[in-house]
């Protein structure tokens, strides 16, 4: 598939997202205005490596933002917020589709427009029920508690996800447990989340007794 013809196919995923809701953002992300500080969220990962010459696959990420919970994060860990990464959960499209598994759609020139179709459909189908029916804050809170997501990034979303639901001695038992689980590390990673576990039993206090 030459240069040309795989920017055109991105193209044509890019406005038939666009035409059922999803915002282009940079790259090959996209979101989507799901609900009051929730944001709908897809990724399109694009691989050839494996793939025969003049293919490539798109393997969909799906997942969704909690703007709530992402600034707490920020704010902890004296970052930038960033308006739409990462996602506050998220899964590759194939484990949310009947007989959940690793799916990915191959395109080539001969398949492009069929492909683009099956990819467009699955995500109409299964990523945007997925999203809506998961876009409140219990709603977050249970995927986080399913592990739907990166061990090094739920280990910081899920005692926020919590507080900020009101379970606050939840949110300070998964911190608790976080940092115990380090033992004498002190590797970066390591120092980086005990300083978090700091600030946030910080703002645990201050969001209790205020």
């Amino acid at each position: 598939m030459t240069s040309a013809a795989r920017s055109s196919a991105f193209a044509d995923v890019s406005q038939r997202l666009q035409t059922v809701g999803f915002k282009k953002r940079a790259g090959l992300l996209f979101t989507r205005d799901i609900a009051d500080d929730v944001l709908g969220w897809l990724g399109l990962n694009r691989a050839s490596r494996h793939t025969p010459a003049g293919c490539y696959e798109i393997n969909p990420v799906v997942g969704i933002r909690h703007q709530g919970v992402e600034r707490i994060i920020a704010e902890l860990r004296k970052e930038k917020f960033h308006p739409y990464m990462p996602p506050t959960v998220s899964r590759p499209l194939g484990y949310l589709m009947p007989d959940p598994r690793y799916r990915s759609w191959t395109v080539s020139e001969t398949n492009s427009g069929q492909s683009i179709n099956s990819l467009i459909e699955a995500i109409e189908d299964h990523a945007a029920p997925f999203i809506e029916s998961h876009a409140t804050l219990a709603g977050v809170c249970e995927l986080l508690d399913d592990k739907m997501g990166f061990d090094h990034q739920l280990v910081y979303r899920r005692p926020v996800a919590w507080l900020l639901a009101g379970d606050i001695p939840r949110a300070l038992r998964l911190v608790a447990t976080a940092e115990e689980a380090l033992g004498g590390r002190s590797d970066a990673a390591a120092l980086e989340f005990r300083s978090f576990a700091a600030e946030f039993q910080r703002y645990a206090g201050v969001s209790h007794t205020g």
